[in-house]
């Protein structure tokens, strides 16, 4: 692969991994409500799900996928029936959302780690996202394994780089996010904004 090719595909995959999304805000919240340790649990179930929708994108079952209405329209909505339940489950919750050390339910590792794998595999846009990447920068008359790898392992560092940038800022400045929405609306502002997450999905 050229310099000047994987340039561009680096340029683009940076820009959608600083871009704030549902699994940034999770991880975010995560930060915020359980510390950094328990949220890296989080970035790396964000991360796993990327990774399995580059495989299934680069095996040729996300191009059958976005050609058909039906089965993309099922993971659409499927998607967002997910984000609108996790958003409904923050803003109902009592104490889990609170810090770590004044909650007496704290999530496990395990828990985390699976509720961002979920919420990754249910966008379908990061699955467009590398449908429509891989075509143009994967070179047929070279090897499409190392090829796959290079482009598929960059996507993978800016994500989990940028999205643990996200995490640290959350948790070193919780108290200014807790003191100015006051803690009893943390849960609350960030299932709101889950749901809001969940329409647009919808209204795509």
């Amino acid at each position: 692969m050229e310099l000047s090719s994987y340039s561009l595909y680096f340029s683009i995959s940076l820009l959608a991994s600083i871009s704030i999304g549902p699994s940034v805000i999770l991880a975010a919240s995560n930060g915020i409500n359980f510390g950094r340790k328990k949220a890296l649990a989080g970035v790396c179930g964000h991360v796993s799900a990327i990774l399995i929708l580059a495989l299934i994108s680069a095996s040729g079952l996300g191009l059958i996928l976005m050609a058909s209405d039906l089965a993309f329209t099922v993971i659409k909505y499927a998607g967002a029936g997910y984000l609108l339940y996790i958003g409904m489950a923050i803003w109902r919750s009592k104490g889990q959302w609170a810090f770590a050390d004044k909650s007496t339910k704290i999530p496990a590792k395990r828990a985390l780690f699976k509720q961002s794998l979920l919420l990754g595999l249910s966008n379908p846009k990061a699955l467009v996202f590398f449908s429509a990447l891989f075509p143009q920068f994967i070179q047929p008359i070279q090897a499409i394994l190392p090829q796959f790898l290079l482009l598929a392992g960059t996507s993978l560092c800016n994500a989990f780089v940028f999205t643990c940038v996200y995490v640290a800022v959350a948790f070193r400045f919780r108290h200014y996010f807790l003191s100015t929405i006051g803690q009893r609306w943390v849960g609350k502002t960030t299932g709101g904004i889950f749901v809001g997450f969940a329409a647009a999905l919808i209204a795509s």
